[in-house]
């Protein structure tokens, strides 16, 4: 079996998809062919020097893509940036840069680690179905941003399979391109909020294994109901079976912080230090996070209050910063909810 990968981030996140895809190669050996495509915005010569050491100590194939016309496109289009990078949409509008010899891809963001073979998700039928995205673990207020209700599917963006073909087929950078057009969007998720609004309906739902996020990590599948509506997600079973037998971590910020921050408190840190320091950037050293003093007071509660007490005080937290965020939006501008600007 054959697999194709896509990667898209900046200079900022090189180390961290290195890492990620340490995970990949290491786990998936018995592949016949891996091809690694990178959608880099400003990468240095040491991390392309890193990437290709890479590439030769596991036999893989690395391609760069040039993103130069994706980001003038996009610029035409009125897209805006994303803390100062157009690289979380870079991968909308991937059609137009990847040949016929790619078919079925899977996108990782940077901060995933793969623990397991992937020839289950690659055997996956989806039918008709342009791409396979998991439920977003926290989505109460993101749906209602984007004017979904509770009963709506929402999905995370972290990890996808994409059938390329039937992404052309139905011309999806193409509906995104004018919805943008037309539209003039101003979202806190801007890539996942697109493929959410977009391709509604026409998205395969993965099982939770396949991007296992924090929350189920840390809080126990019924406290975790308790405090966030179940309508239209996984059921306990599903949940519990992921935790027990987990294929991608997806580990975006837990109390402010990434594995990579020092001193964190994430789930997924020994996990990430594992393979960090099987890959070529094992030299890393880690840099305190620039959590906001919100997320400062919440690491501090969560250390010492017991569970369901933290998880009801932390989903409050989240309403407040999803309601800041969203009266920004209206004003045209972006809210960092962790940076808090």
């Amino acid at each position: 079996m054959n697999l194709d990968v896509l990667y898209q981030f900046n200079e900022k996140y090189a180390p961290y998809a290195g890492i990620s895809m340490t995970s990949l190669l290491e786990n998936n050996k018995q592949m016949e062919k891996i091809r690694i495509f990178i959608l880099g915005e400003n990468l240095s010569p040491d991390s392309i020097t890193r990437f290709e050491r890479m590439a030769d100590t596991y036999g893989c194939e690395i391609c760069f893509i040039s993103i130069d016309d994706m980001i003038e496109r996009m610029k035409r289009m009125g897209l805006s940036s994303y803390r100062g990078s157009y690289a979380a949409n870079m991968r909308l509008f991937l059609a137009d840069v990847l040949d016929d010899s790619v078919d079925r891809l899977l996108y990782l963001d940077a901060d995933t680690i793969v623990l397991e073979n992937l020839h289950e998700l690659l055997s996956l039928d989806l039918g008709a179905y342009p791409l396979a995205m998991a439920f977003d673990s926290v989505i109460s207020n993101m749906r209602k941003n984007i004017g979904f209700s509770a009963q709506e599917d929402y999905y995370n963006s972290g990890v996808i399979l994409f059938q390329m073909h039937k992404w052309k087929e139905q011309d999806l950078s193409g509906q995104i391109a004018a919805y943008v057009k037309k539209e003039k969007p101003n979202f806190s998720s801007p890539d996942q909020d697109l493929l959410n609004i977009v391709c509604k309906n026409r998205i395969y739902r993965l099982p939770p294994q396949f991007n296992l996020q924090p929350m189920h990590l840390v809080f126990r599948t019924n406290d975790y109901w308790k405090y966030y509506l179940r309508a239209s997600y996984y059921e306990k079973s599903e949940i519990e079976y992921a935790r027990e037998n987990p294929v991608i971590l997806h580990f975006f910020r837990f109390m402010g912080e990434f594995p990579w921050h020092k001193g964190n408190v994430h789930p997924d840190n020994d996990v990430f230090d594992q393979y960090m320091q099987m890959s070529e950037w094992n030299d890393y050293v880690k840099q305190p996070s620039d959590a906001n003093y919100v997320m400062k007071i919440e690491k501090f509660l969560y250390r010492f209050l017991p569970g369901p007490l933290f998880l009801s005080i932390f989903r409050l937290a989240h309403v407040y910063m999803m309601q800041r965020t969203a009266k920004a939006l209206k004003k045209g501008k972006q809210y960092h909810i962790y940076q808090g600007k």
